[in-house]
């Protein structure tokens, strides 16, 4: 008994580490399966420590450009649209070949079908578009109004004026009875006032 050592304290980690590559498209494999890596050039030699439920990667720097589930935990990871966004605007032309595209709404993938300049464009105001919206929420704006022509900033525009409301209605008693509930139109605001001097009909 006195010869044998003391137990750890504390758990040691137990994981593997493997070099990978990051493809042409940005992506590294893990367990088979092609995962985005943002913040490098490509092509590119990355680390990759696998632990039983998790993988990170890291540049050769040692910086920390990737930590996700693997593959077989099958926990589900939000899709980070603003740095995929980020990627496709440096080369637009990857988007029709990415494997995101496939989770795209219906009416982005549209909205995202033009001319390389076009979608760069749109992709940068797009990015900066879900800062105050989803990209759900956008693409159910684009089905219902199929506006197609219209700048990311524009779209955002006419979505922020949809969702404003008129200030709640406060008890006063100077406002006409004739105004009340009427929606001012400048041009026929002083016939409803005085219906016979301004050549309005007498009610």
């Amino acid at each position: 008994q006195p010869e044998l050592l003391a137990l750890p304290e504390q758990d040691l980690p137990i994981f593997s580490l493997d070099h990978a590559y990051v493809n042409k498209y940005g992506e590294v494999m893990v367990d088979g399966k092609a995962f985005v890596v943002h913040g490098l050039s490509v092509p590119n030699r990355v680390l990759v420590k696998k632990e039983w439920n998790r993988f990170v990667v890291f540049s050769s720097d040692g910086d920390v450009h990737l930590e996700a589930p693997r593959p077989y935990t099958n926990v589900k990871r939000e899709i980070p649209w603003k740095e995929i966004f980020a990627e496709w605007e440096t080369k637009p032309r990857v988007v029709g070949h990415s494997r995101y595209r496939a989770y795209l709404p219906e009416a982005i993938r549209t909205y995202l079908a033009g001319t390389p300049p076009q979608v760069a464009a749109r992709l940068k105001g797009l990015r900066a578009l879900l800062d105050r919206c989803t990209l759900y929420e956008i693409a159910q704006w684009l089905d219902e109004n199929q506006r197609w022509d219209l700048a990311p900033h524009e779209i955002g525009v006419l979505m922020e004026a949809e969702q404003s409301h008129y200030p709640a209605k406060w008890k006063e008693s100077y406002t006409p009875s004739v105004l009340i509930d009427y929606e001012t139109d400048l041009t026929v605001y002083d016939q409803r006032l005085h219906p016979v001097r301004e050549g309005g009909v007498q009610g």
